[in-house]
């Protein structure tokens, strides 16, 4: 793959829960539900890109995600929203085809696409060698990554060697499991008291952890608790931003029989990059122009 440079209890519970999972984790959104995209992607517009032929239905671009992620992929006002539902929307447009979501639970995602009830993973999914292993990536945008705390930060928390021996939510599946794992293990040379690890099926439930003090701070995107911090002000705060030359990726079943879609992906990428559209929907999103694969 090719490497690129550079590279969030009452009302406000509930403010939580519709704003970063209201529908992607929810009882009518568990894993292998079904949902259109928004009614623009209902009609399939002329295709700039040949589509390719082993679709798990033909005409439709079948996409998972675990829509508990802003701003790459949320609900709002019930319907499906976020860099990356626009981004699956064009894409499918460059290739003719109508959008179908499967919505369902982060840790779902790659079993849904090697059980080949999905065409691709749209879902922020982060660029890790385990899941290279698994499936193969069209990467996208760099991305880094934050802890929060809830506001005060009363445990004092400022780094990642500051975790030692705190409670940490993470999303069960996800990057940020990853990385407190990986901050265990030199912890663990170092002879350091060891991470708690609150492992949660969704981004929601690592909030409210936080926030009710079940955990000390949570691991989040960089544009993602800066989404958080415009929703929930006086909530939360960042104390301390990572770069990183992690990428995220839309990522595809490994095997010649999926080079076709691989390839169609790739070139409707590079579409939306030369005629603007991915740089208006960073734009749109408020995601910094130093995350972009291309420029």
């Amino acid at each position: 793959m090719k490497k690129n440079k550079r590279a969030l209890i009452g009302m406000v519970a509930a403010t939580a829960i519709l704003l970063l999972s209201a529908c992607g984790s929810n009882n009518e959104n568990s894993a292998g539900s079904t949902s259109s995209a928004s009614p623009s992607a209902s009609t399939a517009p002329a295709a700039a890109v040949a589509p390719p032929a082993n679709l798990v239905t033909s005409g439709v671009l079948t996409y998972g995600t675990a829509a508990t992620f802003p701003p790459y992929e949320y609900m709002k006002d019930e319907k499906y929203t976020g860099f990356d539902i626009e981004l699956g929307e064009a894409i499918a447009a460059q290739m003719g085809l109508t959008v179908k979501i499967e919505a369902m639970n982060f840790e779902g995602l790659i079993p849904a696409l090697l059980g080949k009830r999905i065409d691709i993973i749209n879902s922020a999914m982060y660029i890790k060698p385990e899941r290279e292993k698994q499936v193969d990536f069209v990467p996208y945008m760099h991305i880094g990554r934050s802890i929060v705390v809830k506001k005060g930060n009363e445990k004092e928390i400022h780094n990642m060697e500051d975790l030692s021996g705190k409670t940490v939510a993470v999303t069960r599946g996800a990057i940020e499991e990853i990385y407190i794992n990986e901050q265990n293990e030199q912890f663990k040379k170092d002879n350091k008291t060891l991470i708690k690890i609150l492992s949660l099926p969704t981004g929601n439930d690592a909030v409210l952890a936080t926030q009710q003090g079940r955990a000390d701070a949570f691991l989040h995107s960089t544009p993602g608790a800066a989404y958080l911090m415009e929703e929930m002000p006086g909530e939360f705060e960042i104390v301390n931003s990572m770069n990183s030359e992690t990428q995220i990726g839309i990522a595809i079943q490994k095997g010649d029989s999926n080079a076709e879609l691989k390839v169609a992906i790739e070139k409707a990428l590079n579409n939306l990059v030369a005629d603007g559209t991915y740089t208006q929907l960073m734009e749109k999103y408020n995601l910094p122009v130093e995350m972009s694969l291309f420029n």
